[in-house]
This record gives structure tokens, sequence and C-alpha cells, in this order.
């Protein structure tokens, strides 16, 4: 089922490609390591934001997340390639460019509840290649902090796949593994914030944002639970958005208490 835009397909893309060239670009003082987690969260973004668009659950600002998550993943690509320093950093950041032009370019299509499922699917390819290329960056780093910015890297990329997943089923999308999606993201999500709550490198600030974290989860979990609902579903965008900060906040924490 295609949603009625108003505009024609080459109003809609025009419009997309303008806004990418007007969105903001990413901090080259972002550690590698950083970065590589930072686009497994902004893959699930894009659909996430796509498919919002769709429900017409804060369209604007979903338009915003859109191109923003677009131009972002772009310019991650640009800074890791500048600083990738060996053969098997470059294989893994062309792997993942690779794998991210399709799902760049379904999402700036016209949006859509068919391909805001094929989108989904296409995310699991990025996801991949992401994963690999940050495993092989920690691995390079091998150090304590790097292992922390990882976990609360991933919370990030965790509640924009909820948020993602939650939206597609609130959208009629009738796909078991779309469910089982949101239900294996909730609990790793929920396993990860106990995990980072625990970390003995903690410092009052990051404790303090941890908690707050943990009260937008609530919040979060009792929208899940109540699946369904519409009105549900600016809970859930909203509580997420609040988790994505807190988690951002945490991961910049880490990072600079380790360099």
């Amino acid at each position: 089922m295609t949603v009625k835009m108003q505009k024609p397909r080459w109003a809609w893309i025009l419009g997309l490609a303008a806004a990418l060239l007007a969105a903001p670009v990413a901090a080259d003082e972002d550690g590698p390591v950083s970065l590589a987690s930072q686009q497994r969260m902004l893959a699930q973004r894009v659909v996430k934001a796509y498919s919002q668009i769709g429900l017409n659950v804060l369209p604007t600002a979903a338009m915003n997340q859109l191109t923003n998550a677009l131009a972002g993943f772009d310019a991650n690509l640009g800074v890791l390639d500048r600083k990738a320093d060996d053969a098997n950093t470059q294989k893994a950041l062309s792997e993942l460019a690779l794998a991210w032009q399709p799902l760049k370019s379904g999402a700036m299509e016209p949006v859509s509840r068919d391909k805001a499922l094929q989108l989904s699917r296409q995310t699991d390819e990025v996801d991949l290649a992401a994963k690999r290329l940050l495993q092989h960056l920690q691995d390079r780093a091998d150090s304590p902090g790097s292992r922390l910015v990882t976990m609360a890297g991933r919370q990030s990329a965790l509640c924009q796949r909820i948020a993602k997943a939650y939206m597609l089923v609130s959208w009629g999308v009738e796909s078991a593994t779309v469910r089982e999606e949101l239900d294996a993201a909730v609990n790793e999500f929920s396993g990860g914030l106990e995990r980072l709550r625990t970390q003995r490198e903690n410092t009052e600030e990051i404790r303090r944002e941890l908690d707050e974290m943990a009260l937008q989860w609530e919040w979060l979990q009792t929208a899940i639970a109540a699946e369904g609902a519409s009105s549900y579903r600016l809970i859930v965008a909203e509580a997420t958005e609040s988790i994505l900060v807190s988690s951002e906040r945490v991961t910049r924490m880490y990072e600079q208490s380790s360099q």
C-alpha cells in the first residue's frame, strides 16, 4: 500500500536531496570505534524515520531525522575512510559502503509500506557489514574504553531498531520476522542496560545518565506492551529519542574517559 503524497515522485526526491545537502556532517573528533558504532544506529534510524513518515507520527521531525541519518551515514564513511590506515579497515569500509547504497537509494523514494519492509530487510546487510568493521576496529584498539564505547553505542542502535520494528508492526506489516526482531531487540537492550549500570568505570555523571535511560526504558516497555493502540506510537517515538540522546551521551563520556 502506497502512502498518498501531495507531491509527485520527482518533487519528493528533489526535496529530500536538497535537505541532504543542508544536513549536518559528522564530527572528526569522534573516534573510529564510535563512528563505526554510529553506523549501526543510523541504518536502523533511516527505516524508523521512513516508517514514522508513513504513519504520520511527528512527520516533520521524522523527515529531519531521515535526512540527517542519510547524511550522517555518508559523512561517517568519509571520516572513517580518512582515518583508515590499513588494508583490512579499507576492505571492511568498502563492504559497508556497498551494503549501504541500496538502503540509501530506497529511503529516498516516496514512502510506502512495502518499501519500508524492504528497507528493513536491507538494514540486515548494512548492520552485518558495520558490525564486522566495528569488531575489527575494536580489536585494533584493544582497550577497555573501546569495549565500553561499543557497549553504549549498541544501546543507541537497539533503541532505533526497537522503534523501527514497532512502527512497522503498528503500520500493519504482518511479518513474523519483524515481530521476532522487536522481541529480540527488547531483550538485548534490557540486558545491555543492566550490564552498563554495573561497570566499575562508571562515573557519577555516567550513572545519572544511565538512571535517566532506565526511566525512559520503563516508559518504552509500557508502550510496547500496549502494542496496537495508535496513541502509543507517539510514546515510542519520543521515548526512543530520549534513550538515544542518553546513550549517545554515555558513549561520548566513555570515549572521553578512555583518551
